[in-house]
């Protein structure tokens, strides 16, 4: 496994008036080559718990294990496990600070020691992972790009450092619906070709429908569920007591079998919905 959290508790402002439980107890593996979505209402822990899995928070209580390092070993190099476990946080643009988008995104590279031509090489290749052409961008103030090219600036300056796991805190808030649409679909692809880990914490039950294959859902600190997309939405009444939901499409065809459609409900995304309905519209016809 890549991540092992173990009875990890974690506390803000321990000791004092202000002391809150963030993190209670929570035990989690994540494996090589996993899609994750961590979902949960606001205050349920999953901005700590991402933060734990790279080591920029430590745990009150308990450990985390990177590649079978553990964070609590003084012989663990900090500045390696944040290169193996990239995080993206949200409203990354507000982290840019480079006077141009190639310099910005060498950064990591650089100060790493890569020389100015392989770090170049790798600039150009993980600009275009993200849809950003380098002829156009490489030059441009960070500045001056649109909200849905700034996120991917930030996309690339984690992703050119090559990590096994690219961690993603709420990716497309803030963005309209144009600019939504092309980070998932950027985050999609990287998953499908680079083939490392993603984790995609979200509010959105119908993008981790489509996208992931796990979900975890946090509650009050803990991990309240932790299971495929499609046994995690079957717990509507549940989700939706801690503030969350299911996917729109999913009751969509609930109200469709409320109607008297003989449809299958167990549905999360939309090509899924698009396939019942003809079969169902194909059944009518031949009945």
């Amino acid at each position: 496994m890549l991540i092992e959290l173990k009875d990890v508790s974690h506390y803000y402002s321990k000791g004092s008036h202000y002391e809150v439980k963030a993190l209670d107890q929570v035990n989690l593996q994540i494996n090589e080559g996993e899609f994750v979505a961590i979902i949960g209402h606001t205050g349920s822990g999953k901005s700590t718990l991402i933060q734990h899995f790279n080591g920029l928070i430590e745990p009150t209580e308990g450990e985390v294990i990177v590649e079978g390092q553990s964070l609590k070993d003084p012989k663990t190099v900090k500045a390696k496990i944040r290169q193996k476990v990239g995080l993206v946080f949200q409203y990354p643009e507000h982290q840019l600070f480079e006077e141009t988008v190639s310099k910005d995104i060498a950064f990591g590279p650089l100060n790493l020691g890569y020389s100015k031509e392989e770090t170049e090489k790798l600039v150009r290749e993980t600009m275009e992972r993200v849809g950003l052409s380098y002829e156009k961008y490489k030059d441009q103030s960070p500045m001056a790009l649109s909200g849905g090219e700034k996120r991917r600036v930030a996309i690339a300056g984690v992703l050119v450092m090559q990590p096994k796991v690219l961690v993603l805190d709420e990716p497309t808030a803030g963005l309209d619906p144009m600019g939504r649409n092309e980070i998932l679909n950027e985050i999609k692809e990287i998953y499908e070709t680079l083939g490392i880990t993603v984790i995609l914490v979200s509010h959105s039950m119908d993008d981790v429908a489509e996208l992931v294959d796990r979900i975890i859902v946090m509650k009050g600190g803990r991990v309240f569920m932790d299971n495929k997309p499609k046994e995690v939405f079957r717990h509507e009444e549940e989700l939706v007591s801690i503030g969350l939901g299911v996917p729109q499409i999913t009751s969509f065809m609930k109200a469709m079998k409320e109607k008297g459609c003989d449809v299958n409900t167990d549905i999360i995304n939309i090509e899924d919905a698009k396939v019942e309905i003809e079969n169902y519209l194909r059944r009518r016809k031949d009945a």
